[in-house]
């Protein structure tokens, strides 16, 4: 299995036939490579959220074992991450359901294999170092005059102090 699967990492899959292609519906879902039915998708698009799983339409899972394969490889184009599980597995554990696409089987990502692809190379996120003030510094209080109001005139010529709210009550 890891043999095919590396043989598949090396090379450029998206847009390239390297394979024989798989075709869902008119549309093209994925192409099968050394026995690998592989496909390059989003993950914020393509995945499945509730649950979190991937997902394959009965058709393109037929068409790829009659076409040879014998596990599936997902790349995750965001992470560059390759989800990996046999076709067995996809067979035995996924659960079907059809939410408007097609009837359609998908399988949690607690049963597939990830590794991040070799050949990715993350963007580098600098993160600054925290540093401690040097020696003392003068701190001088700040001084400002405030225009807030400080009292109420509740009776003529007298001044009482009353708390002012900033959202009613009181």
């Amino acid at each position: 299995m890891d043999k095919n699967i590396v043989a598949v990492k090396s090379k450029k899959r998206k847009h390239e036939i390297l394979g024989q292609v798989i075709k869902a519906n008119g549309r093209t879902v994925g192409q099968v490579i050394d026995g690998v039915f592989v496909k390059d998708v989003s993950k914020h698009k393509h995945f499945l959220h509730t649950p979190e799983a991937i997902a394959y339409s009965l058709d393109a899972l037929h068409a790829a074992e009659r076409a040879g394969a014998e596990y599936l490889d997902v790349l995750d184009t965001d992470t560059n991450t390759h989800y990996r599980a046999s076709l067995a597995m996809m067979w035995d554990k996924g659960e079907p359901f059809n939410r408007g696409w097609g009837d359609q089987i998908y399988l949690t990502l607690s049963h597939w294999q990830t590794s991040a692809d070799p050949n990715h190379s993350p963007t580098e996120t600098v993160t600054p170092e925290y540093s401690e003030p040097s020696g003392t510094h003068d701190v001088k209080p700040l001084n400002y005059k405030s225009r807030a109001a400080v009292g109420v005139k509740h009776a003529k010529g007298t001044k009482t102090l009353k708390q002012m709210y900033l959202f009613g009550g009181g």
